[in-house]
């Protein structure tokens, strides 16, 4: 069994199983437990699972950190199309400001079609694509360097969002729900995005269908502080009923 298809049995059983054991992956899948070590390893490097004495158990997406490597991987037709249809919304001339989410980084080719621009972003790997567009004057929040996410955070990163005006915000988190609002894994990551929301006239929300009805640890608002959601396919018709009556526009 190559590499890449023993990874996969591992996530496929933990997925069945939410827990392995080294000894059980290695009769299964016919392989050394020394081996299966170091796949566990490179299983949770990639933020796939966390090991444990004896195995391992299956991350929620929705409460730990992915790293930007791994969440620019998933996901990847879904988040062209949503970058698509939210790059519709700007015109020439705007004040964006941008988080460093998967999804917005998707945002960046379409940006070649307008003039005039100016994008303020928390995110290291987004300015630095940005950079490389002529006509696009960028802002770095700056701040505590999450490494995983390649982010800027912290209160340094508050502040300098607090001195800007934005036409439109785009940005993304963890989870949404009616009776939680939007979530996210990292309080830091929560905080910047509420200092994010103040900043915005059009508070524009970047979420795949997947994150509908589900939470993570920290609140960032109710769902009423954003102005329009994007995503990739149709939600349930609950909803669009709850969008519709607190008047948010909904784009898929």
């Amino acid at each position: 069994m190559f590499l890449i298809e023993r990874h996969q049995a591992i996530l496929d059983l933990l997925n069945n199983n939410k827990s392995v054991t080294v000894k059980d992956l290695s009769f299964k899948l016919k392989t050394g437990e020394a081996t299966i070590r170091r796949d566990l390893a490179k299983l949770e490097q990639a933020g796939e699972l966390k090991r444990t004495h004896g195995g391992a158990v299956l991350y929620s997406r929705f409460q730990s950190e992915i790293p930007l490597i791994v969440r620019e991987s998933e996901k990847e037709d879904e988040k062209k199309q949503i970058a698509g249809f939210a790059s519709r919304l700007i015109h020439d001339g705007d004040f964006l400001i941008m988080d460093s989410s998967s999804t917005t980084l998707r945002m960046i080719p379409y940006l070649k079609n307008f003039n005039n621009l100016t994008v303020l972003t928390n995110g290291a790997k987004t300015a630095v694509d940005l950079a490389g567009i002529p006509g696009i004057k960028v802002y770095s929040t700056g701040g505590l360097l999450r490494e995983k996410s390649l982010s800027y955070i912290g209160s340094a990163a508050n502040k300098q969002v607090s001195n800007f005006n934005a036409d439109l915000l785009f940005f993304s988190c963890r989870a949404l729900s009616m009776e939680k609002g939007l979530s996210d894994f990292d309080e830091r990551e929560a905080s910047l995005r509420k200092e994010m929301i103040r900043a915005g006239r059009k508070v524009v929300l970047l979420c795949d269908r997947s994150k509908f009805d589900e939470t993570s640890y920290y609140r960032i608002g109710a769902i009423d502080c954003i102005s329009t959601i994007v995503t990739d396919s149709k939600p349930p018709e609950t909803w669009i009923d709850y969008l519709v009556d607190r008047q948010i526009e909904l784009i898929y």
